[in-house]
């Protein structure tokens, strides 16, 4: 059987897979990044982990046609090269991580963002499946946005479109690492909702989120948040109503400009909400305040693929 090879680097893990063509996970694994070791340590971490797949498809007989590759920051689109801002992994900056590959396997190799993979990834196996013109956004500790437009995936003139993270919600708000003030990521990545509920909790000692802390005066993680809003918090409520607002205001700029058909929320604070709060809440806001009669109806659900989805992804997508 030929089979397809994914690798989803990311800041601190890489995660790779091979797929069949209907994109299930016929085999998994994971192996740090080593940034903090150098470029070479980098570079060398991740032709090893095309290797290790190369090297299960030969002992279960399964032949590999291609590998792809997702990567953070933005793809060049006429180099392929990684290229800035990428300010969580600087050691693969300006470097071609396709033609590597590449070149140690013999095979055929792409490369793309890792949150245009996600979004690939569900849109050809996931909750996207069969919807041609959808958003998908991962929320960690930053957002990641991924457009698939007419079926195809959307990156824009220099390859950095589509980041909805930071388009700024509040030009007047807090300043972001990117340069820039108010971006959706400031207000709503799991970094954001971390150090808001830390701060309330900080304010209310007595108040469930308090209680949630890692320590006295310590932080309050996303399943600590989300588990005093089950619990019926109203100040972890209001957090993650007023975040889910902000959040809204952010994706309802896109809804405006494409016209989606659906909206994709993935991530680890997705994750987090077992029970549909958050979801719940931005979906509701999005139909209350979108401007067309088809933004007031669009579906905004969950992302199927979890942590697999950029492995899938970029093993699915189209070689060039």
């Amino acid at each position: 059987m030929t089979v397809r090879l994914g690798i989803d680097i990311g800041a601190t893990s890489i995660k790779y897979g091979v797929i069949d063509n209907e994109g299930r996970i016929l085999f998994a694994d994971r192996a740090p990044t080593r940034g903090a070791d150098g470029q070479k340590a980098v570079l060398d971490g991740i032709v090893a982990c095309a290797r290790r797949m190369v090297e299960w498809c030969s002992n279960a007989g399964h032949a590999p046609e291609t590998v792809g590759i997702g990567s953070p920051g933005t793809i060049n689109p006429h180099t392929r090269r990684v290229q800035p801002p990428t300010p969580n992994l600087k050691a693969i900056i300006g470097i071609d991580l396709a033609g590597l590959v590449r070149s140690a396997l013999g095979l055929p190799t792409v490369i793309d963002n890792d949150a245009n993979c996600a979004a690939w990834a569900e849109h050809r196996f996931g909750a996207g499946r069969g919807i041609d013109n959808l958003i998908c956004l991962t929320v960690g500790s930053g957002i990641g946005s991924g457009f698939i437009v007419d079926g195809r995936i959307f990156s824009g003139h220099s390859g950095s479109g589509a980041e909805l993270g930071h388009v700024s919600i509040d030009w007047q708000g807090g300043s972001c690492p990117c340069g820039s003030r108010g971006c959706l990521e400031n207000y709503t990545s799991a970094i954001a909702l971390m150090r808001r509920a830390s701060e309330a909790a900080n304010r209310e000692p007595s108040s469930e989120l308090s209680k949630l802390r890692d320590g006295p005066g310590g932080s309050v993680s996303i399943a600590g948040l989300f588990d005093a809003a089950h619990a019926g918090d109203r100040t972890a409520r209001s957090i993650l109503d007023e975040a889910a607002l902000q959040f809204a205001i952010g994706v309802l700029g896109a809804i405006n400009l494409f016209d989606p058909e659906a909206i994709i929320i993935g991530g680890g604070v997705a994750d987090a909400d077992s029970q549909g709060l958050w979801l719940t809440a931005i979906r509701d806001n999005i139909h209350r305040h979108a401007f067309s009669v088809s933004g007031k109806s669009i579906p905004v659900g969950k992302a199927a693929l979890g942590n697999d989805a950029g492995f899938i992804g970029a093993a699915a997508l189209p070689q060039e």
